[in-house]
């Protein structure tokens, strides 16, 4: 087995791999569905041939054989593209970081709340919409009481 490396400097050169490819249960599985496909494939053919003029099966012939083409110049472009990007940008290490903080929601409201990080250790957080902003405020039980009126703080 073989797999593609790229050197610092962008040259690409072919190195073994001392792996070799493991025979698992589902991919024998879908060998054996693609095998089977196909077969089904042939075989509704030749119950659709006989029953079509040649012209007929000439043009399906060609359709199914152009789209084949297509989507196969379209794959060896989008993975050119990716290995140009590659190329440029070097190996993904990781994903890019994301600012927890909004100033609005998906809608264009404002946010209040008193923090993110209090708002992930509270035990209760009430979401109110007034006047086009939306308010997170964190509360806890108060002791021996059902009622979650009284706000006691982020714990």
């Amino acid at each position: 087995m073989t797999s593609l490396q790229t050197t610092e400097g962008g040259d690409d050169k072919q190195m073994s791999s001392s792996r070799s490819a493991k025979v698992t249960f589902r991919g024998i599985f879908h060998a054996l569905l693609t095998v089977l496909t196909w077969i089904l494939f042939v075989c509704w053919w030749i119950e659709v041939i006989p029953q079509v003029s040649l012209e007929d099966a000439v043009v399906s012939f060609l359709v199914v054989t152009l789209t084949a083409i297509a989507t196969s110049v379209l794959t060896l472009l989008w993975v050119r593209h990716n290995i140009g990007i590659f190329r440029r940008k070097g190996p993904r290490k990781g994903l890019p970081s994301v600012s927890e903080e909004r100033l609005a929601d998906s809608l264009g409201r404002t946010i209040s709340h008193p923090g993110s990080d209090l708002l992930k250790i509270s035990r209760v957080v009430l979401v109110s919409n007034e006047d086009s902003i939306k308010r997170f405020t964190c509360q806890e039980r108060i002791e021996n009481s059902e009622s979650l009126d009284t706000p006691r703080g982020c714990r």
